[in-house]
């Protein structure tokens, strides 16, 4: 055994792991429930036949019609390009700006934070300083820091500037695939104590009384709401002309449209962090699909 392996070993000897069950779970479980949902399978029958038919068609008309069909096509994006426009007008319009409510119960339930972390050793520290400062009695709050077990540098860096008995540092196996964020929350997921469960990235700096804000809402709502987006935010639109476009997106997608479209009680894309659930609603709906690299577009809740 080299030194590496050494300095591993003690790393995961000072961490918690998961057992063999929960990982399965936590690799297969969306899938064993949502088979035509997972992204473990690419197509299924019924979606190859329709894209094959889609493409059979399209080099048919193309070669048989050409002008007419690429005429249709071009009129048919710009269609599509302007309903999205004249959407997020029809949402800008009808936004009403508040402050958000801030929670202050006699008893807190318990909050679970999980935060996905792979080759993230030099923001580690500064997350955790972050999570240090929500305003959240600390007796309730449940962080457990998710980590590939062969990142030596992040596992490192987490343990150093844990040091807080409701901070978890959690191993996620890396021999077991896939390897995606989606897998590492689930194996969170797993072993979760709080009533209520939130995701931060690496480089998220969350306002100390978000937590406060989302159990507002889900006490302003029925026990049917199941999750609370959070809005998210540029924090460097100064720096340049692409951030500014950056944070002119953002301002727009969650300060504006999906608003707007849970107005509607429309489907909507969650954002990939700041997503807060009823931890038991989202067992029910199977987790994360450990397969699908893109979370955000992936939540299925009962």
């Amino acid at each position: 055994m080299d030194g590496a392996d050494v300095r591993l070993g003690g790393l995961h000897a000072a961490t918690t792991s998961v057992d063999a069950a929960q990982l399965d779970a936590a690799r297969y479980g969306f899938h064993r429930q949502h088979p035509q949902r997972s992204s473990k399978r690419t197509l299924h029958t019924t979606q190859a036949l329709w894209l094959i038919a889609a493409i059979t068609g399209f080099i048919y008309a193309a070669l048989t019609h050409p002008t007419l069909t690429f005429t249709a096509l071009h009129y048919a994006a710009l269609a599509f390009f302007t309903a999205a426009i004249l959407v997020r007008l029809l949402a800008a319009a009808q936004l009403t700006p508040r402050l958000s409510r801030i929670a202050d119960p006699t008893r807190f339930p318990t909050y679970t934070i999980l935060c996905p972390l792979y080759r993230e050793a030099n923001v580690a520290p500064d997350l955790l300083a972050a999570l240090a400062r929500i305003d959240y009695p600390t007796q309730a709050l449940d962080i457990k820091i998710l980590i590939e077990g062969d990142d030596v540098e992040t596992l490192a860096a987490a343990l150093a500037a844990a040091n807080a008995p409701h901070i978890e540092i959690v191993v996620v196996p890396a021999a077991a695939t896939p390897r995606t964020k989606p897998k590492a929350l689930n194996v969170g997921l797993a072993i979760a104590r709080g009533e209520f469960v939130v995701v931060y990235d690496a480089e998220d700096r969350p306002h100390p009384q978000q937590l406060r804000a989302a159990l507002a809402a889900f006490e302003d709502g029925d026990e049917k709401l199941a999750c609370v987006q959070a809005p998210l935010a540029i924090d460097n639109a100064d720096a340049s002309w692409i951030a500014r476009q950056f944070a002119a997106e953002y301002a727009i997608q969650f300060r504006e449209l999906l608003p707007f479209l849970a107005k509607l009680k429309l489907p909507f894309a969650l954002g990939g962090t700041s997503n807060h659930f009823r931890t038991e609603a989202l067992r029910k709906a199977g987790g994360w699909d450990a397969y699908n690299v893109r979370e955000k577009s992936r939540a299925f809740l009962a």
